[in-house]
């Protein structure tokens, strides 16, 4: 399995409705890619929101990255984002909200609370 974790943290609560609008887009088009195993969202109060999803491979996350309302989603995100992180990796389990969070943490040098 291809895991890939992401973290986005707004500018401000403007920008709120654009990430809604263009997450809702995204998760709908993750819905319908092919080579999704599993997709999850999770958020830390207004501004922090993560991502998990879990792929076949490699070349499935790629496509569904690079198309659609994602590609756009991404555009947008270096706009209205304050941090923006990312990481994949390879495994052989669906790993839980934990597992991601302090790997994403210990990749961009964040303490765990």
């Amino acid at each position: 399995m291809f895991i890939s974790v992401t973290r986005l943290r707004l500018k401000g609560k403007r920008n709120l409705p654009a990430f809604i609008w263009y997450t809702v887009k995204s998760i709908n088009q993750a819905k319908k890619a092919e080579g999704i195993l599993y997709s999850s969202f999770n958020k830390e109060g207004w501004h922090t929101y993560w991502t998990l999803t879990i792929w076949e491979n490699n070349q499935s996350m790629k496509k569904y990255r690079n198309n659609g309302s994602h590609l756009k989603a991404m555009k947008v995100s270096r706009k209205i984002a304050s941090e923006l992180e990312s990481m994949n990796w390879e495994a052989d389990h669906q790993p839980p909200w934990d597992e991601c969070k302090e790997r994403l943490d210990n990749k961009f040098g964040r303490k765990l609370n």
